[in-house]
């Protein structure tokens, strides 16, 4: 696969979101390995919409997800991130419908649920959520239909063939079905020259649209033509040590390795994603990692920038805060219907068809009418590639009470003689809104000291504010007597 590129990327020549657990309590969706769109599901727990430990992810034809709840000793499946139809199947122990902190998880071709009972050190298959038709599949060894070590659930080809690696037998293995049909196994290359090149310790191996095998192999990821070896090429993730390994349909490859997310493409490149630190400001392990199986062409994604809105407004003003949406994707996205709830206004730039790679603008705008904080939505119409065909900003903003300033907080006249007139000193009295003064507008308050008697003399002069604010301005002068 050649040298490595390393760094974090906007990865994006194949638009995939990736489904992924924490191993804690959650699943989550992102648009890409930087955490565009994340969305989470899950809390601790041992009930509906909890998980404990959730490890390995897999996705069926229909979008399904199926997760091995690890420490609750089971596997779920739900239809979408809002857990819709939530489905759990098995309990404690090693009996039929039983497992012991089950690891990984993958479906094949046909819709069958095969799962890594890793406490009990068995592969199960099952047909469905029921445990219909439950096998254990191999026994301990290495002869045909054994194995040492596994760390995963099995891949599958187009032909539905089934490929499994074998740390412990430092092998890949090949059979058609459960009676291990056409058994085949590969620990090495073909010769390189003088060299021949072997499998350190295969955790993992998923095959891509046109056949090749890819097998994450301690700190790299080897491609492989066939059952041959032919073609042995190798590429260096550096210290990342995957424990999964996914494939979507343009030769992405997604590694998830109980810290990060990476992914590495079909010619030749490796990106390292930071997903861990830019998941909403929550630190996630990054354990099972799964792209969603899509068409080509990519279909479009949308994204806001930013992702949340907050405003701070004086009353009668308006407040005005802009949107950003880009389509990401690789198709074209049709836009619908753009709104603000109820205290907020929106006004869109943006064309019913929006491009690849390019992006408009919505105006929010805020008018308080009161005082106080309220909440509220900025909902998009379109069809795009995310969670829904409605997507939504989050919005807040505060109501301010007017606030006027002053040019000067005291006034002082000096001396003068008793029965004289000073000249007029003045205050200028700004004000961003109001019902007496225009926004942005300043008037002026004239003071005079005429004094009666001599001496020194103090006042107070108040602007008091409708909403009961007050601003004092010390007054100060002076007067000897008239001769």
């Amino acid at each position: 696969m050649g040298g490595a590129a390393t760094g974090v990327t906007e990865y994006n020549s194949a638009y995939t979101p990736i489904f992924f657990t924490d191993g804690n309590a959650r699943i989550l969706r992102s648009d890409d390995l930087i955490g565009t769109n994340v969305i989470a599901y899950g809390t601790q727990g041992t009930g509906v919409d909890q998980f404990y430990g959730p490890s390995g992810i897999a996705l069926d034809s229909a979008g399904r997800m199926y997760i091995t709840d690890t420490y609750n000793d089971r596997i779920v499946r739900i239809d979408d991130m809002n857990g819709t139809h939530w489905t759990s199947f098995g309990t404690y122990g090693n009996g039929v419908g039983q497992f012991v902190s089950p690891q990984s998880i993958s479906i094949d071709l046909s819709g069958h649920i095969w799962v890594l009972d890793n406490g009990n050190g068995r592969l199960i298959r099952m047909d469905d959520m029921s445990g219909t038709n439950w096998a254990q599949v191999g026994s301990a060894g290495s002869g045909v239909g054994q194995f040492a070590a596994l760390s995963s659930a099995p891949g599958f080809d187009a032909q539905g063939r089934i490929y499994l690696a074998d740390a412990g037998n430092k092998w890949i293995a090949r059979f058609g079905d459960l009676n291990f049909t056409n058994w085949t196994t590969l620990s090495q290359s073909q010769p390189v020259g003088p060299y021949i090149y072997r499998f350190g310790s295969p955790i993992g191996v998923v095959t891509d649209a046109a056949g090749k095998i890819y097998v994450a192999d301690g700190t790299a990821v080897i491609r492989v033509d066939d059952m041959t070896g032919a073609n042995w090429t190798s590429i260096s993730v550096g210290t990342f040590v995957p424990h999964t390994i996914a494939i979507d349909s343009s030769g992405m490859v997604v590694l998830g390795n109980g810290y990060n997310a990476q992914i590495v493409d079909s010619e030749a490149a490796v990106l390292t994603s930071n997903i861990s630190g830019l998941v909403r400001g929550v630190y996630v392990s990054v354990y099972g990692a799964v792209p969603l199986s899509l068409p080509t062409p990519r279909p479009s994604a949308v994204s806001f920038n930013p992702p949340s809105l907050s405003l701070s407004q004086n009353l009668g003003t308006i407040g005005t805060a802009t949107v950003t949406i880009t389509n990401f994707g690789g198709s074209v996205l049709h836009m619908g219907a753009i709104a603000a709830s109820s205290g907020f206004g929106a006004t869109s730039n943006c064309p019913a068809v929006l491009y690849p790679g390019s992006n408009c603008a919505v105006a929010v705008t805020f008018t308080p009418k009161a005082t106080g904080a309220i909440g509220g939505t900025l909902t998009i119409d379109d069809d795009s590639g995310n969670a829904g065909t409605i997507q939504t900003v989050t919005l807040s903003a505060t109501g301010t009470a007017p606030a006027a300033s002053l040019s000067s907080a005291s006034l002082s006249f000096g001396s003068l003689v008793q029965g004289t007139t000073s000249s007029a000193k003045t205050i200028t009295v700004t004000n961003t809104c109001g019902a007496s003064l225009a926004a942005g507008a300043a008037c002026t308050i004239t003071v005079t000291f005429k004094p009666t008697a001599y001496g020194t003399f103090t006042s107070t002069v108040t602007l008091t504010e409708a909403s009961g604010a007050q601003h004092p301005i010390a007054v100060t002068g002076a007067s000897s007597p008239n001769n």
